[in-house]
């Protein structure tokens, strides 16, 4: 298998994001005039006809870049009854999510984004993140930082990540976290300092991405899957953000749970977790 050239990849993935971007907002644009096309997944939750269209566009230009790479997408792995996926030792794998917000896509919440990332066995090679409404960009190369690019005004902006290593205290922190969910304890929020707000913004990789830009100062989740979180982690190790699982051990795509932090929180949030 021939070696992949990294910044040609993310290239390609920014490539790959417009288009599939297009389609996404085209979709929406249609959803005004006559309902979106929905699969239910049960719980897994629900996949609308632009998920399925995202998705197609994006395998078709990867099988057509690189035949010999492996794919795991969210759509296609559903269809083909895939369960406890994980890395595949030398090989280069893709992780998609064609449609990360499907959710907030299908209420017309523009907080939603397409996730694209190369891997090589549990490694994270490149990673991008793009909402195709804000056009707010993230991308990641392994060793080379993360950056972030937005259409202000008719112009760019292009910035280099860097989480502050500042000391900053709960009571000043704007934290994201599913705390409707099942799967969080109901007295989590009592074991909790002050903080100044928490949010829920239903996408893990843009909620990630902004821990990575400074926009949150921390996120975390329980039971996510590999395309929701291999590029936007990539993105916040670049970035000097604190990552791990929820339990602090090592990231991984394949991890199943993800904390990220400011240094100066992740400590602290991570014990009042495992308490």
């Amino acid at each position: 298998m021939k070696t992949v050239k990294n910044k040609l990849v993310l290239k390609q993935m920014r490539e790959m994001s417009l288009g599939a971007g297009e389609i996404l907002v085209s979709q929406l644009r249609s959803s005004y005039k006559k309902p979106l096309k929905i699969l239910d997944k049960g719980p897994q939750g629900l996949a609308t006809e632009a998920d399925l269209l995202s998705e197609k566009y994006i395998i078709k230009k990867i099988k057509k870049l690189y035949p010999d790479h492996l794919i795991l997408s969210e759509e296609d792995a559903y269809v083909k009854k895939l369960k406890n996926m994980g890395p595949v030792d030398d090989e280069y794998m893709w992780l998609i999510d064609p449609l990360d917000g499907t959710n907030n896509f299908y209420n017309r919440l523009p907080f939603f984004c397409i996730s694209l990332a190369l891997v090589k066995g549990s490694t994270p090679l490149v990673g991008l993140v793009f909402n195709p409404v804000t056009e707010e960009c993230f991308y990641a190369i392994k060793g080379k930082g993360a950056f972030y690019e937005r259409k202000l005004g008719g112009k760019i902006l292009k910035t280099k990540l860097k989480v502050g290593t500042q000391k900053k205290e709960f009571i000043e922190s704007l934290l994201s976290a599913n705390l409707t969910s099942k799967r969080v304890e109901k007295d989590l929020l009592k074991r909790f300092p002050q903080v100044r707000a928490m949010r829920r913004l239903g996408s893990a990789a843009l909620e990630l991405s902004y821990v990575a830009a400074g926009i949150l100062d921390a996120y975390w989740e329980y039971r996510l899957q590999p395309w929701d979180i291999a590029a936007a982690g990539l993105i916040c190790q670049e970035a000097g953000a604190k990552i791990s699982t929820v339990e602090g051990k090592e990231f991984s795509p394949f991890c199943g749970s993800v904390l990220a932090a400011r240094s100066s929180l992740y400590k602290e949030l991570k014990n009042i977790l495992l308490k």
